[in-house]
């Protein structure tokens, strides 16, 4: 039965950690696509800056007054077109009017009333601004974003702004062609939830507020880093997907990338459908030899059931229990009455036991008991060393013919073993499961019964709990403690 549970320990071990590679594969490719795409637009929106920088230069500079209407516009506009997305460049006025711009003919609309015109107008220091996706006026059915710039006077006062209209195109190109599988999306939102582009798009996806939808609530807070990766389902298809995201500098954008864990983890599905297959042919092959060998093993636990009854063993921890540790300390003290012998008694105590219960509930707590009463008998190689439950989370070791410094070394060896286990403790101020042990030693003329031997150990245990826990400490005139 061992070799059967390390076989399918060690399969699952390796489907776990396949498992965890696929996952960081997906994480590790969806994040470079992410920084490619902020690499390209934080590169794109700095030339269509300088852009603007460029046009507010050459609409200022002296000698544009002196050129005629069509110079002005050559002038301009004829070098200054940085990328086939950009739709139109112009120049406001004041009060919105279009004063100048790179289509062809007098432009009537005005626009004044646009967030892109008003925050310029209203924020002398706002620097380079970019709208949310809006509807042209200038050609029906076309959504762009409006960067646009401050103009000033010379006495600092608002004198208009320099804006161009980019093409939302230029983002679905970016994003086209990128594998991400069947139910993959890649989409770019600003910070306050308006959805600037997402592929597969629909008509009415660009442009959204989704500020609100609990999906955008739930990843808010992660939002505030630079770049991350998050696992949640989408509310429009319902598929849950792995998503990375990353910040574009300067901008309130972000390009989100989501590869569905059907896709990310198909390969490893594979995988777990042969494993599985393979475990369960090898079971069928277990339970048949287990069927040959049964009445054999049978017999052998009839054997052994009929030994722990008469030996008395505890049933959890497969120590000595309470009654057989009674019995064998009585008749351990009348030897050593009679006889001028010594013992030595170690009372063990698991810290914060109830405290682990409490947290990590009773099976666990179970199971570290079956573990530190393992790692007890471990560090008792003579035959004469007894170790038994006294009860709940206490241990007593006997220790023949052993004195007081031979005691506080098999304490700490004991003490430090368990620690080693390293079985973690979250309410523990060692942050691991650790035990604290009191050491006795019997003398004569200190001790008048087995309980005073007892009730010393105990004395020494709860010294060393009153000393910070983790320790071993000895009863006597003179205390000692080993960390």
């Amino acid at each position: 039965m061992l070799l059967v549970a390390m076989v399918f320990g060690l399969c699952a071990w390796m489907l776990y950690k396949s498992h965890d590679e696929a996952r960081h594969y997906a994480v590790e490719t969806s994040q470079n696509i992410t920084l490619i795409a902020q690499r390209d637009i934080q590169r794109n929106i700095e030339i269509l800056s300088l852009s603007l920088d460029s046009l507010t230069h050459r609409y200022q500079h002296p000698s544009f007054r002196q050129l005629s209407r069509e110079q002005q516009r050559s002038y301009l506009f004829g070098s200054t077109l940085p990328a086939k997305h950009v739709e139109v460049m112009a120049v406001l006025d004041h009060a919105g009017k279009v004063l100048v711009s790179s289509m062809p003919g007098d432009a009537r609309n005005t626009y004044g009333d646009r967030p892109y015109f008003t925050e310029q107008r209203d924020k002398p220091d706002l620097g380079l601004y970019i709208s949310k996706p809006i509807d042209a006026k200038f050609a029906r059915g076309l959504q762009v974003i409006v960067l646009s710039k401050r103009l000033s006077n010379e006495d600092g006062s608002f004198a208009g702004v320099v804006l161009m209209a980019l093409n939302l195109s230029y983002f679905r190109d970016l994003f086209s062609g990128l594998q991400l599988g069947e139910a993959g999306v890649m989409s770019l939102y600003s910070r306050d939830g308006v959805v600037y582009m997402r592929l597969p798009s629909t008509a009415d996806a660009i442009g959204r507020d989704i500020s609100t939808s609990p999906g955008f609530q739930q990843i808010k807070p992660m939002m505030a880093r630079d770049s991350g990766s998050f696992v949640v389902r989408a509310i429009t298809d319902g598929v849950q997907r792995l998503y990375a995201f990353r910040n574009i500098p300067g901008t309130e954008l972000m390009v989100f990338v989501g590869r569905s864990e059907q896709d990310i983890f198909m390969h490893w599905r594979d995988s777990l459908y042969a494993v599985a297959s393979l475990m369960l042919l090898f079971s069928i092959a277990c339970v048949l030899l287990l069927r040959v060998v049964r009445r054999e093993f049978r017999q052998r636990q009839e054997a052994e059931e009929k030994l722990r009854t008469l030996v008395r063993i505890d049933g959890l921890t497969g120590l000595l229990n309470r009654r057989a540790l009674d019995d064998m300390l009585a008749a351990l003290w009348g030897r050593c009455r009679r006889q001028e012998g010594s013992f030595s008694l170690l009372f063990i105590d698991v810290d914060y036991f109830k405290f682990y219960n409490d947290n990590y509930g009773h099976q666990q707590g179970d199971e570290v008991l079956v573990a530190v009463a393992q790692t007890i008998a471990g560090q008792l190689p003579r035959s004469s060393d007894i170790a038994a439950r006294y009860g709940g989370e206490e241990f007593i070791v006997v220790l023949e013919e052993t004195d007081a410094d031979g005691a506080l070394l098999v304490g700490e060896k004991i003490r430090a073993a368990i620690e080693q286990l390293n079985i973690l403790h979250a309410r523990s101020q060692c942050g691991h499961v650790t035990a604290s042990i009191g050491a006795a030693t019997y003398r004569r003329e200190l001790y008048a019964d087995i309980d005073a031997v007892l009730n010393a150990a105990d004395a020494a245990l709860y010294q060393a709990k009153a000393d910070g826990r983790n320790r071993v400490c000895s009863a006597g005139p003179t205390r000692q403690g080993l960390l």
